[in-house]
């Protein structure tokens, strides 16, 4: 993978460079924030849901101000204002004990990833040549799997090992150094702005959402990302309770429960770029997502924790081949002027459902059993999607030929 040829062009490989380190630093310390806030909450379910609730809830906020200011700015800066933004914020984990400010600061925290993740999305597309925005897009998928393999494990074992948070919030600063750094040293030609009067950044966001509205097969890819958005919502808060509930595990074994998953993203991410060349991306976007509609139900009858591990172990590979061949396809079909905006719509199509199914398991958590919830959730969620199956727009995205947009070649990347 590190011999990967789009690693030869230097603005892209500092641009990964940087996303490698300070996403690993986020997902260590994540999962090592959830452990503590599970303890010092007495473990209450309720204050999971609470907790992904606000940390989604800021993550929309931030997505939303990402997609128009990425449109406005030069992304360069704007990435390098979240990384220094953040900095502050994670110092601040040192001296909590509450729960409440836990939380809060992991919404902030949030709030300038949310900014982050879609201006740096569209500025891949910036840089790299359009022959190589497919291995550009599916490095980057696999070494997110790689990091959600990696950093919960790491994080889960930290704080199992050490009982505390201190050296993990360490290791999460010193990542953001290091992406400033690399940042700093990006050196390229940011392509010229439209020089059409602009719209309000609400005009941007309504404008993004009205191209998704009158493209069938756009609209299919984030409307399904909304029903994943939603079923992902309802696991993620569930998780550890579930390991320690049903599969009768602790700590520990949640680290090795999301690395299993991000193994199998490892391969997903891999192994895109060999299936793309035989399945157009809307083909693996609706087959991903048709094989995670019948892994939800079966994953969670399964009490077995090597078997269950395995089964969220093929869930990966699935997860990442779709989230994959979605960079691929926005990457193959929207205009630059609109792709920064449409990479914030689909994050938020996914958080925002998030957001309520996290509210909802605070509201419920401790009414119904942890295996009540998913029952109902991974049935209604297989329900749905069997029947969108079926929808105008689901045949137009299974169908859809790709047509490649321009790309101005001028801020591209070279050896």
């Amino acid at each position: 993978m590190f011999k990967s040829r789009i690693l030869k062009l230097p603005n892209y490989r500092r641009l990964y460079l940087a996303g490698l380190s300070s996403e690993l630093g986020s997902f260590i310390t994540d999962s090592a924030l959830m452990l503590f806030l599970f303890h010092i909450t007495n473990d209450d379910k309720s204050f999971m849901g609470i907790n992904r609730a606000v940390f989604l809830l800021f993550l929309t906020l931030g997505s939303l101000l990402g997609g128009a200011l990425g449109e406005r700015y030069d992304r360069k800066k704007l990435l390098l204002f979240c990384e220094f933004a953040r900095i502050p914020i994670v110092s601040c984990l040192f001296f909590v004990s509450s729960a409440w400010t836990l939380v809060f600061l992991n919404g902030l925290i949030a709030l300038f990833t949310g900014i982050f993740k879609p201006a740096r999305q569209t500025l891949v597309n910036d840089i790299v040549p359009s022959d190589q925005i497919k291995e550009a897009n599916s490095l980057f998928g696999t070494t997110f799997a790689i990091i959600h393999m990696l950093g919960p494990l790491i994080g889960a074992g930290l704080y199992a090992s050490l009982n505390g948070i201190t050296e993990v919030v360490i290791f999460d600063l010193l990542t953001y150094f290091l992406g400033i750094y690399l940042l700093l040293r990006m050196s390229y030609k940011a392509p010229a702005k439209s020089s059409a009067p602009r719209k309000s950044m609400g005009g941007d966001i309504i404008e993004g959402l009205h191209l998704v509205w009158s493209r069938p097969e756009l609209r299919c890819v984030l409307v399904n990302t909304v029903l994943l958005g939603a079923g992902i919502g309802v696991l993620i808060p569930l998780l550890l309770p579930f390991i320690k509930e049903i599969l009768n595990k602790g700590d520990f074994h949640y680290g090795i429960f999301m690395a299993a998953f991000g193994l199998g993203g490892v391969i997903g991410g891999a192994i895109t770029g060999k299936l793309s060349k035989s399945l157009s991306s809307g083909k693996l976007i609706l087959i991903c997502v048709g094989l995670e509609a019948l892994i939800f139900p079966l994953w969670m009858r399964i009490s077995n924790f090597e078997l269950n591990c395995l089964v969220i172990f093929i869930w990966g590979i699935a997860v990442f081949v779709r989230i994959t061949s979605q960079l691929n396809y926005m990457s193959e079909t929207v205009e630059t002027a609109f792709l920064t905006r449409i990479h914030s719509l689909l994050d938020l199509s996914f958080i925002v459902p998030n957001v309520g199914a996290g509210i909802f398991i605070g509201i419920i958590g401790n009414r119904l059993s942890t295996f009540e919830i998913l029952h109902w959730a991974s049935l209604i969620f297989l329900i749905t999607i069997a029947i969108r199956m079926f929808l105008p727009e689901t045949r137009k995205l299974w169908s859809s030929e790709i047509k490649q947009v321009y790309r101005d070649p001028k801020s591209f990347d070279s050896n």
